[in-house]
This record gives C-alpha cells, sequence and structure tokens, in this order.
C-alpha cells in the first residue's frame, strides 16, 4: 500500500515577473486614456445642439401685441379679486371678501373654524 501524499507540495507556482504585471497594468491604462480623450474628442468637435437655449423671440403668428403688458394685466386682476371686495352671487347672499380678513374670520372661530356651515343632509 502505498503513503498518501500531499498535493499542497506538489503544485507549480505561478511565475509572474512584476515587470510583466506593470506592463499589463499600463497597457490597460494607456487604453483606457486613449479611448477616454477619443470620446471627449469626438464630443468636442460635433455639433451638438444647446439645450436650454430658449428662442429670443417666438416666430409668428403672434397672437398678442405685448404679452408683458398682459401678463400684468391679468395679474392686476388677480391680485383685485384676492384683495377685494365683490358680489360673486347677490341674490344668494354670496360676497367674495379679501383673504387676509377670510383668514382673520377662521381664526377668530378658533377650534370650531373647521365644523361644517350647514348641518348634513
Amino acid at each position: 500500500m502505498t503513503a498518501p501524499t500531499d498535493l499542497s507540495e506538489r503544485r507549480d507556482r505561478l511565475r509572474l515577473r512584476p515587470w510583466t504585471i506593470l506592463g499589463v497594468g499600463l497597457g490597460t491604462a494607456a487604453l483606457l486614456a486613449a479611448t477616454l480623450g477619443g470620446v471627449m474628442l469626438l464630443r468636442h468637435s460635433a455639433e451638438w445642439p444647446q439645450a436650454g437655449q430658449p428662442p429670443s423671440r417666438f416666430p409668428a403668428p403672434r397672437l398678442q401685441a405685448d404679452p408683458a403688458a398682459d401678463l400684468q394685466a391679468f395679474q392686476a386682476e388677480q391680485a383685485r379679486a384676492l384683495q377685494g371686495y365683490d358680489w360673486v352671487d347677490r341674490e344668494g347672499g354670496l360676497a367674495r371678501i379679501p383673504v387676509a380678513r377670510a383668514m382673520e374670520i377662521l381664526a377668530g372661530r378658533g377650534p370650531a373654524a373647521y365644523d361644517p356651515l350647514e348641518p348634513a343632509p
């Protein structure tokens, strides 16, 4: 009968020289740098459309003669509606009041501010 052999003693060691490892590493780094440089060169030389640059004026047909004045008039009308008194339905007794006054009324109610205004049917 033969004695069992220890396989770890018979294993051949991998013989890599440090210069080989360094050469493969530097070659890989050089290839990666050349690829990235080529991509950057291609990106900068190509005529890509520039995003985020709105046109200075919109093309015809223009439906508003002065859009800035129209916007200011619209905002003034909205501010007047939010800050003034007006009838919404005079026969029904429904009026519009300023937002600040409505908040004062609700704050004056205290905890009852969230109670329903009318009983449920």
